[in-house]
């Protein structure tokens, strides 16, 4: 009988022991930030690629016209939803964007104007994106 209750015992306790918690941790906007996206829809002509590191630093492969991309490097911060950014020669950027992530999903508003809405899908920049860009140099700081 003993040995009856001490396998119920045992078994009860590995029942209780099985469930895995939720381990489901929700990521913060920062880090849903940094990656890689790709423009799908913008409030002028052109094709952008935006990489955001988790040192603050960004790639931007930006084609506003025909040939190829132009690579601008800089630094951004986010402060709750709003993202603001410097280029390497200390510019600011013509705007700061409240942004909102679903999925792999980001929109970019601009504050000065909300109608200035950028969209971006998360998305690897492609090899000749990144070969073929034309690196701009805004400052003598180290590209």
């Amino acid at each position: 009988m003993r040995k009856l209750i001490y396998m119920m015992a045992a078994l009860l306790t590995l029942a209780a022991c099985g469930k895995k918690p939720d381990n489901k941790t929700e990521l913060t906007l920062e880090q849903q930030l940094c990656g890689e996206w790709h423009s799908t829809s913008l409030s002028i002509e052109a094709d952008i690629y935006i990489s955001f590191a988790e040192d603050k630093t960004f790639e931007m492969y930006q084609q506003i016209t025909e040939g190829a991309h132009r690579l601008y490097r800089g630094t951004w911060n986010l402060e709750e939803t709003l993202l603001t950014g410097k280029y390497n020669d200390g510019e600011d950027w013509a705007a700061a964007y409240d942004i909102a992530i679903e999925g792999d999903v980001l929109t970019l508003t601009s504050v000065n104007d909300a109608a200035e809405k950028s969209v971006y899908k998360k998305t690897a920049i492609p090899e000749e994106v990144e070969n073929g860009c034309a690196v701009v140099v805004k400052s003598t700081a180290a590209l």
